[in-house]
């Protein structure tokens, strides 16, 4: 039998058809897969470039630390590979502090925290501030109504923690006279055992201790009946 002319042509155009459409399907995945290993190859290059991008962010942090501490360490001229005599002043009956002790070093027991308005506050926190109140460098009460204050502030390096650049002071608030005396015991007692025979309430009091790399400064001043002991530490 027989197929009619028309018959055949419209069998032909889906023949067709349904080829073309398998050939754009096989197109489609083609694509598709092109697009997600095109697609892949970006995000890698992405991820690349973003890892050199940080590790050199990375480096260069580093590196202006390390700057920043080299450059302070200089101008306090703190030499890494040189030992220091402990400092004269005491905590718990000895030695609180030695230049580039390591701050996990230091008696646990002292209570410490940052100091925001320091001399390396700008530094923060490569170089970190810190303050001590603790109750043992103060006298709250003596007589009626007398009292000393005592705040000690020191510096360390955020990598290497060593200590630096300390410094304190200790404001006397004195209400009787007569207890001038039994203050300049105490201080010498519990702080500053190196200063007996020294040590005097004496306007603008000056005295210094000097070793091979270092020198403790002191000075006493006064302002009516208030005293103020100015401590600090220069490394030679």
């Amino acid at each position: 039998m027989k197929v009619s002319s028309s018959k055949t042509r419209t069998t032909l155009i889906l023949a067709v058809v349904l080829h073309l459409r398998k050939v754009l399907n096989i197109l489609l995945i083609l694509l598709g897969i092109g697009s997600l290993f095109l697609i892949g190859i970006l995000i890698f290059i992405g991820t690349s470039m973003g890892k050199r991008a940080d590790n050199k962010f990375v480096e260069n942090g580093i590196e202006r630390r390390t700057y920043i501490v080299d450059s302070i360490y200089r101008a306090e001229n703190l030499d890494i590979n040189s030992s220091y005599k402990p400092l004269s002043l005491h905590f718990n009956g000895k030695p609180i502090f030695s230049i580039g002790q390591k701050l996990s070093e230091i008696d646990s027991t002292l209570t410490y925290r940052i100091d925001p308005n320091a001399d390396y506050q700008a530094y923060f926190p490569t170089i970190k501030d810190y303050l001590t109140a603790e109750d043992k460098l103060s006298l709250y009460k003596i007589g009626k109504h007398s009292y000393i204050n005592g705040i000690v502030y020191f510096s360390t390096d955020q990598q290497s923690e060593r200590i630096f650049n300390v410094s304190g002071t200790w404001g006397f608030s004195v209400y009787d006279k007569n207890l001038l005396e039994e203050m300049k015991i105490w201080l010498i007692e519990n702080l500053f055992p190196e200063l007996e025979n020294h040590f005097e309430f004496k306007e603008n009091w000056n005295y210094k201790i000097e070793t091979q790399n270092q020198i403790e400064h002191f000075n006493l001043t006064k302002n009516n009946e208030s005293w103020t002991l100015n401590y600090e530490v220069e490394l030679k």
